[in-house]
């Protein structure tokens, strides 16, 4: 059990080492200044409203090309109205499937597991995992969680690789599947 602590421990000292670590970069404050006078001029001049190419109405964002003129405003910017596009879909069959092979995988791997520690051929390879069924369900339940969510988030920020936590897992948990049926 000491074990367990002073890995806890480590790890916690090193990811708070990280987050000092990031707390000490630097912010360039010239490139915001440029961004915030820009965001600012996109606002029309006393000229552009004097010649009737301001809004109509300051809450309408809805524009006609007769309204705004053809010509830019006299920051360069073209004022045209955004077009809606549909979010990604994010749970779809692929991500549903993938994770759903890691969960099976998982309750496979630790129903296997506990049939053959019973039938005492063999004994869990994890020194960390608790010995009873419903321990080691919770403990496969957790990573399993922990895996499809950052599945999601990094397939929500279109990462190419949100598929790689669920496989790793699935794999690892097709290792103990395997020794299962080696040792049964």
């Amino acid at each position: 059990m000491n074990t367990a602590r002073g890995t806890i421990i480590s790890l916690a000292i090193v990811m708070g080492g990280w987050a000092c670590s990031a707390q000490q970069t630097k912010v360039p404050f010239e490139r915001i200044k440029q961004e915030a006078l820009l965001t600012a001029r996109l606002s029309p001049t006393d000229s552009e409203a004097a010649n009737g190419l301001a809004y109509s109405d300051s809450t309408s964002t809805n524009m006609t090309p007769a309204a705004t003129g053809s010509e830019p405003s006299a920051s360069g910017f073209v004022r045209a109205t955004p077009v809606a596009t549909a979010p990604p879909r994010i749970l779809d069959a692929k991500y549903i499937f993938i994770n759903g092979l890691h969960l099976g995988m998982a309750v496979f791997d630790v129903e296997m597991t506990q049939h053959c520690i019973a039938d005492h051929h063999c004994q869990e390879g994890n020194p960390l995992m608790p010995s009873s069924q419903a321990g080691a369900l919770g403990v496969s339940f957790a990573f399993v969680g922990y895996g499809s969510f950052a599945s999601y988030w990094m397939k929500k920020h279109k990462s190419s690789y949100w598929w790689l936590s669920p496989v790793v897992g699935a794999g690892t948990h097709g290792v103990g599947v395997a020794s299962g049926f080696v040792n049964r």
